[in-house]
């Protein structure tokens, strides 16, 4: 088959960035496909053009086999109105590349929805060239902004990309979906069950060092490494820190920030003025370096605000970073799934509590170390068994399979 992927935000493993994409995209090239992946230039994670000198609209590049169509958009540092311009831009991009129209014709098009609009980008490329279409669905958007509180049902964006969803869902032939628990939703929008492939997220293992011996750091060290956006709630952290000030605990847990977004400036300038000396900033890293810099920590924590969009369940990568790099994790989310209960891989706090949060990381810090070891060792080997990339990869391919049989049964009828 001859793939194209749409997806804003695909990175090549050189760059900071989700490598999930780029993993599929090369599980697909091995297993024979022609795989293209359509992509912004400006990466979303650095905030920085990355592929295109000046003058330069249109790149296409091979990455380890891969096809990338690289696309410019423009950029927004620090500004929601001027990231949904971006978004808008690289819809219309695609929609009008001559990159791609000077491509083979695609059999599928996936089309995924870090934003809709890339998505329904994808869908008007696959009903030109006669193609099936796949929605892949990371986020359900708009319901998420909506549950989030950022905007009223009612408001004329949220209509419009509740329009494009709904249009999506019926054009689909499948639809992958990360969220574990979305099958239902789904349903409820008109596919067949069968059409729905829960995909989560995932670790390439090939790339994977072996895990390391826990460090034996003299302050406990939690690293976070991820977004630091409004979801994450990273304030709670800097309160937990404060806490554990104020008890004489501050040589004894600390927390690591690695990464970048909106919030970081402003988290960065608070921890400045309280004088939390147990926090740390750092980063953003390329994805080649996070296992490295895991090496160097006792544990990982992953954090989200309270949102009843979780009720989906949630599969970030960065918690499966953490279980590949054998460590493990504090869990403060409130969600249907929670795979760090599931591995036995940590301990779970309570959500947007930043004393939860601080005795859950005094806790690790005072367990026993065979203890820790086995818990890192449960997190491997879960993340190993269900959430290889590899193996990931062939579901993927089932879902693309699915949808081109499908759009082949349906003009035969």
């Amino acid at each position: 088959m001859r793939v194209w992927i749409v997806n804003q935000y695909a990175v090549p493993p050189s760059e900071p960035g989700g490598l999930r994409p780029f993993a599929l995209a090369k599980e697909l090239r091995l297993a024979g496909h022609d795989v293209t992946l359509v992509a912004s230039s400006f990466n979303h994670w650095t905030r920085r053009e990355t592929r295109l000198s000046e003058g330069r609209d249109t790149l296409v590049e091979d990455v380890e086999g891969v096809r990338f169509a690289w696309h410019r958009t423009p950029a927004y540092p620090g500004s929601t109105v001027k990231r949904y311009v971006s978004m808008l831009s690289f819809a219309a991009a695609v929609a009008n590349s001559p990159v791609l129209n000077g491509l083979d014709a695609p059999d599928v098009v996936v089309g995924s929805n870090p934003h809709l609009f890339g998505a329904y980008a994808a869908e008007r490329l696959a009903d030109r060239h006669d193609a099936a279409f796949v929605f892949e669905v990371r986020d359900i958007w708009p319901q998420s902004l909506v549950e989030m509180g950022r905007l009223s049902p009612r408001h004329p964006a949220i209509l419009v990309m509740q329009a494009i969803e709904d249009h999506l869902c019926r054009r689909a032939g499948s639809v992958v979906t990360l969220p574990p628990a979305a099958t239902d939703y789904f349903v409820s929008k008109g596919l067949d069950r069968a059409a729905v492939f829960p995909i989560p997220n995932g670790v390439y293992l090939p790339d994977l060092p072996a895990p390391s011996p826990l460090p034996h750091n003299e302050v406990y060290t939690v690293v976070f490494a991820g977004i630091h956006g409004v979801a994450n709630g990273l304030d709670t952290v800097l309160d937990a820190a404060a806490l554990l000030r104020e008890a004489g605990l501050d040589q004894k847990v600390k927390f690591r920030l690695i990464g970048d977004g909106g919030e970081k400036p402003r988290l960065v300038e608070r921890a400045r003025i309280e004088g939390l000396t147990n926090v740390e900033f750092d980063g953003p890293f390329p994805k080649s370096r996070i296992s490295e810099e895991l090496a160097r920590a006792d544990a990982g924590l992953l954090i989200l605000k309270e949102s009843p969009v979780f009720r989906w369940g949630v599969s970030p990568n960065k918690l499966f970073d953490y279980f590949g790099a054998a460590r493990p994790v504090i869990y403060a989310v409130k969600a249907a799934n929670n795979p760090v209960e599931e591995a036995d891989a940590g301990v779970t706090v309570t959500v947007d509590d930043p004393e939860s949060l601080a005795k859950g990381a005094v806790s690790l810090a005072e367990t026993a170390r065979e203890r820790l070891e086995q818990m890192a060792a449960n997190g491997r080997a879960y993340v190993e068994e269900r959430h290889d990339l590899a193996k990931l990869g062939k579901v993927f391919e089932a879902a693309l399979v699915y949808a081109v049989e499908s759009k082949r049964t349906k003009e035969k009828s």
